[in-house]
């Protein structure tokens, strides 16, 4: 992929400013909250634009929601959505049989549980990110909505970010997981790698939750990463992919 560089307008009229050659941008969302309020208030408090993504409908949802506003962080939609391997437990589960009216009714009611979401990512999904139909659906509506999505890649099998685009709905997809393994040294290898992954590419995305282990490592390496990177919201990311793309014209074959 090639580093791109400009200036464009989010859904929301800000100015939003996409990486030069040599320069990334590197996103982090905490995914899972809502269950817990003093995690997050942990994850709130770092002081760095982390994108706060809280499932709806948890106990919680709406007083994280105003406490990632009142520390300036970044709300989205951690979508629940059907799985391949196991039935998803949380709140408001999008399933594949949804029609277009229960989903987008079950969309709206998820904004209203996460007051202030700008967008939307997959928790779980496995199932229902491969389906273009259940896609196609949830694409439209978001759409509709001026929200953006980020995929988290539960799949290889996703089509979520291929339907996105087709929609023209801003979009990503996460590079890395920092805590699949909770360790202190597993999850700095994670976030090391995906700060190599925005110098290269000029973006990345990395997903964590909020374990104590990976609020300490980003409350210790996100103010010393490399000049060069940059910590960004999910948002900025998504529509620097949009502009992209839409400016991206195909090399001659060789």
């Amino acid at each position: 992929m090639s580093l791109w560089l400009g200036l464009l307008m989010s859904a929301e009229g800000a100015t939003v400013r996409c990486p030069a050659h040599s320069q990334g941008h590197l996103a982090v969302i905490i995914d899972d909250l809502g269950y817990n309020l003093e995690r997050a208030a942990h994850a709130a408090s770092i002081p760095a634009p982390l994108t706060l993504a809280i499932i709806p409908g948890t106990p919680h949802a709406t007083a994280v929601a105003a406490l990632g506003s009142q520390h300036g962080k970044e709300l989205m939609v951690h979508m629940p959505m059907a799985s391949a391997s196991r039935a998803v437990s949380d709140p408001m589960v999008l399933e594949a049989h949804s029609s277009r009216d229960q989903m987008r009714i079950q969309i709206r009611e998820a904004l209203q549980s996460v007051p202030g979401a700008t967008g939307m990512n997959n928790h779980m999904g496995s199932a229902l990110t491969a389906d273009r139909n259940a896609m196609d659906a949830l694409m439209s509506e978001l759409a509709s909505l001026d929200l953006y999505f980020i995929d988290s890649r539960t799949t290889g099998d996703t089509v979520a970010q291929a339907a996105a685009q087709d929609w023209g709905v801003p979009s990503a997809s996460r590079s890395v997981f920092l805590d699949n393994e909770q360790t202190p040294d597993a999850i700095e290898t994670q976030l090391h790698k995906a700060v190599s992954l925005a110098l290269s590419e000029g973006y990345a995305i990395a997903i964590g939750h909020p374990h104590t282990e990976t609020m300490a490592v980003l409350n210790s390496l996100l103010p010393r990463l490399p000049s060069e990177v940059t910590v960004v919201t999910a948002s900025q990311v998504a529509h620097c992919q949009i502009a992209q793309s839409r400016t991206s014209t195909p090399r001659s074959a060789k």
